[in-house]
């Protein structure tokens, strides 16, 4: 099916937003992945709590389902399925609205969410500090950057040694000193509900703008299946019958009135 020009232009934004997706789920499924079970320490040390667990799995479950959506898009935008890109209509603005709540929801209880991101990041914390791996550790400056702190902070995070991933610190006489502050402590601190807020809607408003794009390729698929061709081809027939003949005019003659001689008389 030929789509215009706003069509092709919604179908090439549409592609890049999925691929975006498809970049996010798989962060967000194989990170998580690899965190749920390589959360062990030496002699099968468990480093995983309950807390830990959980939000790992609901991370799990929301890059499965990302990538999902972002498959079933591609396909539907790349081959112009009015099908295809219903289902993904259906399924981002799904995610949307749980988007939305979800964001609403840490909006209103804030500081139970705010406890939950200082568990969380203790737990990664924790687990680095026996593991050392690059996941953790990308983890890890993610929240130090944000937040302007580290582990544990100030001469205690020194003492640990533990300065790697630190945003703030100076060596003194070859030993590096962190000079930031606990980050279980700014992140009760700091996070702030308005920003929390602000981060669901952004990821929510992204999902209605591929469904707008989405929907404008379906509508104007629609129009062309239901158009007519551009040009038609009429062939007119004139039945001929034998019984038909062409019409045929027939004209009146008056003869003139005969001359008799004037000689002729009864």
């Amino acid at each position: 099916m030929a789509l215009g020009g706003c069509g092709q232009v919604c179908k090439v934004l549409l592609v890049l937003l999925n691929l975006l997706f498809v970049l996010v789920g798989m962060a967000l499924f194989c990170g998580g992945l690899y965190l749920r079970f390589s959360a062990e320490g030496p002699l099968n040390m468990d480093l995983k709590t309950e807390h830990f667990v959980v939000v790992v799995s609901v991370l799990m479950a929301a890059g499965a389902v990302v990538l999902i959506t972002a498959a079933v898009g591609d396909y539907g935008s790349c081959s112009e399925n009015k099908t295809a890109l219903g289902v993904y209509c259906s399924l981002l603005t799904f995610l949307a609205t749980l988007t939305i709540i979800a964001g609403v929801l840490s909006f209103v209880y804030i500081r139970e969410f705010s406890n939950h991101v200082g568990e969380f990041y203790a737990t990664v914390y924790a687990q680095y500090l026996i593991k050392k791996d690059g996941i953790r550790a990308v983890i890890l400056r993610l929240f130090h950057n944000t937040f302007d702190c580290c582990g544990l902070g100030g001469p205690l995070q020194t003492i640990m040694q533990e300065t790697d991933t630190c945003p703030q610190r100076y060596s003194l006489l070859g030993i590096s000193i962190s000079t930031s502050a606990s980050c279980v402590t700014e992140i009760l601190a700091d996070l702030q509900a308005s920003s929390v807020l602000g981060v669901f809607l952004g990821f929510a408003g992204v999902m209605i703008l591929a469904v707008a794009f989405a929907s404008a390729i379906w509508h104007q698929s629609s129009h062309a299946v239901s158009s007519p061709p551009p040009y038609v081809l009429l062939t007119s027939s004139i039945p001929l019958s034998s019984t038909t003949s062409p019409p045929s005019s027939s004209v009146l003659f008056c003869s003139p009135p005969s001359i008799t001689d004037g000689a002729e008389e009864v």
